[in-house]
């Protein structure tokens, strides 16, 4: 079979299930236990809606605003779906341009897709192809939620006149979202775990990667040992542009899928006596964490809140958690970005080599080289400010970073 050619689908039926309510006699709003983002997609596409449509779920929120069906303008607050990150990804920049054309951005309020054209670097067609991507992409990684809200109203903001025009069809997305849907089972058969480590067999690949290429990229990823999630986080790439052709690597048996490598006890280590014992329960950390969080020390009430979270997630975890971000976020900001600080790393690469890291914390690590400057790296990398900012400043806390 073929895995990655896209068909022709039989288009289904949307309905509007019990417990969607109406916005206005054109609007919607609902869960997607009772309509799902597919049927959503498809209702709005035939209706050739014009309006925004806001997804959210556990703290990710996106919107996509439409017009006659068609998707204009996408935006979401998980970084690996930036239009930065698909550039760089793709080839057309590097983290250094990406740099620069943010600051221009930052001074003139001007679209970063524009700035890029303006200033030479990418040409237009490429960087409406890339924002093309990036509106797909924004529905298509939300097609895979489990839960979540919905939002349809059906006006547009008024849009500045400086972006470039894209338009998208909805129907389009729609019939990928059923191909790709086909495409993960097989994918999920070959990688079942994002701590899989591969092999390269480089005598059955089909020609030499050409020097720069992604491919190269990824093949250099591979060799070095990375997990699939570090490549992701390393490439910038989306997880199925990057699985995908890991996928078609594989069935000509130019790589070889590895078990996954052990997984950390926790991703952010608790580094203070609790005095509850080897093993807290999550209630008792979770009372240990809203403690800290009262005497202001974040440090200790994330990382404490974090683990009773990841051991049984909980509504009191989660609401907690964001209680904290709220507060040291911005104290996180003023410590570590209010300067031009430039971290270097205090270990070795043996050690580093050996420490029990999660792959964010790995892909931080692997990007603190002494030149950098921390805002630079804080503002390129594919994760959440708040979460880069967190782990840099445990690096800084355990002394294996020094700014």
């Amino acid at each position: 079979m073929a895995p990655f050619s896209l068909v022709n689908q039989p288009l289904r039926g949307a309905r509007v299930s019990r417990g969607i309510k109406p916005v206005s006699h054109r609007g919607l709003s609902g869960d997607f236990e009772t309509m799902s983002l597919k049927d959503l997609i498809v209702y709005l596409a035939n209706r050739l809606a014009t309006g925004v449509l806001v997804l959210e779920r556990e703290g990710v929120k996106k919107q996509v605003h439409l017009e006659g069906g068609r998707i204009i303008n996408a935006s979401s607050n998980l970084p690996r779906e930036y239009l930065g990150q698909f550039l760089i990804n793709m080839g057309h920049i590097t983290e250094e341009q990406f740099n620069k054309a943010w600051q221009t951005q930052q001074e003139t309020k001007v679209f970063l897709g524009r700035i890029l054209v303006m200033i030479g670097l990418v040409k237009e067609d490429v960087v409406i192809a890339a924002l093309a991507t990036k509106f797909r992409e924004t529905l298509h990684e939300a097609c895979e939620w489990k839960g979540g809200m919905f939002d349809f109203v059906p006006e547009l903001p008024k849009m500045p006149a400086d972006g470039l025009d894209v338009r998208v069809s909805l129907m389009d997305v729609y019939k990928e979202a059923d191909f790709r849907a086909q495409a993960w089972e097989q994918i999920r058969t070959v990688f079942p775990s994002p701590r899989c480590t591969l092999e390269v067999k480089e005598e059955l690949l089909e020609m030499t990667p050409r020097k720069g290429s992604l491919d190269l990229k990824l093949l250099k990823g591979i060799e070095s040992g990375r997990t699939l999630e570090e490549l992701a986080l390393g490439l910038h790439a989306t997880d199925f542009f990057l699985y995908q052709r890991l996928y078609a690597l594989h069935a000509m048996g130019a790589i070889v899928v590895r078990p996954p490598r052990a997984e950390p006890e926790v991703d952010f280590a608790i580094d203070v006596d609790l005095g509850l014992g080897d093993s807290p329960s999550p209630e008792q950390l979770l009372h240990n964490a809203r403690a800290f969080f009262a005497q202001s020390n974040f440090r200790d009430a994330y990382s404490v809140a974090r683990r009773s979270n990841l051991l049984v997630p909980t509504l009191d975890a989660t609401l907690l958690l964001k209680q904290i971000e709220s507060a040291w976020h911005p104290q996180l900001r003023a410590d570590l970005m209010a300067k031009r600080l430039v971290p270097s790393t205090t270990i070795g690469t043996d050690r580093l080599g050996a420490l029990n890291l999660s792959a964010p914390e790995r892909y931080l690590l692997s990007r603190v080289d002494g030149k950098r400057e921390l805002e630079a790296i804080v503002r390129v990398a594919p994760l959440r400010e708040f979460e880069a900012l967190t782990y840099l400043d445990r690096f800084r806390a355990q002394g294996w970073v020094q700014l």
